[in-house]
């Protein structure tokens, strides 16, 4: 059963700065799988259909710095054969893999695109093979894929290569300066709670769900703020589906006094301490 759980925010889209607009948008598309819903010389926006952008490309012709920003954008397919497919389709393409792993809760495939920007592919388990404990904390682990078993168990494989229109953006996983203290952050601000910790790394997440935001400080301390300016990510976007809770984190962005690049009635734009921007819109459900 796909996406059994329930949440009160999360990820709704991402906005790279790219070099080289072109390439990167037929790597999405023809790569990856997503569909172009709108184009220009200088902006892209990919979805799965024709309404809702999940990646959105922005050109951007300065040179990319290290600084703190994108760990990579989880890409959550709906079952275990749609990961089959993706992965398929990679092998297909020669794209070269980072790695596999299975993670407990979900099985995931780990890759880059032309431009350094992190990306990971996967499906979530059935809810019931989840670690979850009495505390609400959900246990991960890092183990090998069977990536045989995936390609021997896939039928029925399309000629021409899409994501499923259940597709959605799974997580952000970001690389901070201090991985606790940014988690904090969020969990403070958004309503988030976490579900599992290490000592350099957290996952947070709405709801009953394993994780909508991660967070590491595996770069290091002494990287430069994300700047906006330049190439990688440039905005990420948190949906809420309640009115109160939207406004109640509006409230705390102001108590924590985050810098507010542009405040609607309907969203605002902030920043956070490691020059991150975040959307939050209202999105009620239907």
């Amino acid at each position: 059963m796909p996406y059994p759980y329930k949440a009160n925010h999360s990820i709704e889209s991402i906005t790279l700065k790219v070099n080289d607009l072109v390439n990167l948008v037929n790597f999405y598309s023809d790569i990856i799988g997503l569909t172009v819903i709108d184009k220009s010389s200088t902006r892209a926006l990919l979805g799965v259909n024709q309404k809702i952008p999940l990646i959105i490309l922005e050109k951007n012709e300065l040179e990319k710095h290290s600084t703190y920003g994108l760990y990579h954008t989880a890409i959550l397919v709906p079952d275990e054969y749609h990961l089959s497919l993706a992965l398929n389709h990679l092998l297909s393409q020669h794209i070269p893999l980072e790695g596999g792993a299975d993670h407990g809760y979900s099985n995931a495939i780990y890759l880059s695109d032309p431009e350094g920007n992190g990306i990971e592919i996967y499906n979530d388990k059935d809810i019931s093979m989840w670690d979850i404990r009495e505390s609400g904390q959900i246990i991960g682990i890092t183990e090998r894929l069977d990536i045989d078993n995936l390609l021997d168990s896939l039928v029925n494989v399309p000629n021409n290569y899409k994501l499923s229109e259940k597709t959605r953006i799974g997580h952000i996983h970001l690389s901070v300066k201090d991985a606790k203290i940014s988690s904090k952050l969020y969990q403070n601000v958004f309503g988030f709670d976490e579900k599992f910790a290490i000592p350099t790394a957290s996952w947070i997440a709405s709801g009953n769900y394993h994780h909508h935001l991660a967070f590491n400080n595996w770069a290091g301390p002494n990287l430069s703020k994300n700047q906006e300016d330049r190439p990688g990510i440039s905005l990420l976007t948190i949906a809420y589906n309640d009115d109160n809770l939207f406004r109640d984190s509006l409230k705390k962005a102001q108590l924590y006094q985050l810098t507010f690049l542009e405040k609607q009635d309907h969203y605002y734009i902030i920043e956070d301490f490691d020059g991150i921007r975040i959307k939050v819109i209202l999105k009620p459900e239907n």
